[in-house]
């Protein structure tokens, strides 16, 4: 085959390669923004959770302004605490 043949087949090949290249840099660049802007207008978010056996475990979670304790292996609310209590919680290390 013609050496130009394969010149215009490498070019098309480095074109394709570069426009590939270019969607996937732009996904993961929308991706993460879209990440960030939802993240800040969350509405609940898990603070902590701590397993207590297998199948239970207590989440704290931030509802709004308000913070719950809940505990799953059928799922309970089992205290809703005031925005003083946090600061009193000694925090183990």
């Amino acid at each position: 085959m013609p050496a130009s043949f394969w010149a215009a087949y490498t070019i098309k090949l480095a074109v394709l390669a570069a426009v590939l290249g270019a969607i996937y840099a732009l996904a993961r660049l929308l991706r993460g923004n879209a990440f960030f802007w939802r993240a800040a207008q969350r509405h609940i978010v898990v603070l902590e959770s701590t397993m207590l056996a297998p199948n239970a475990a207590i989440h704290m979670i931030r509802v709004g302004k308000r913070h719950l304790l809940l505990g799953s292996g059928g799922l309970s609310k089992l205290a809703e605490l005031e925005p003083g209590e946090l600061e009193t919680i000694p925090r183990s290390t």
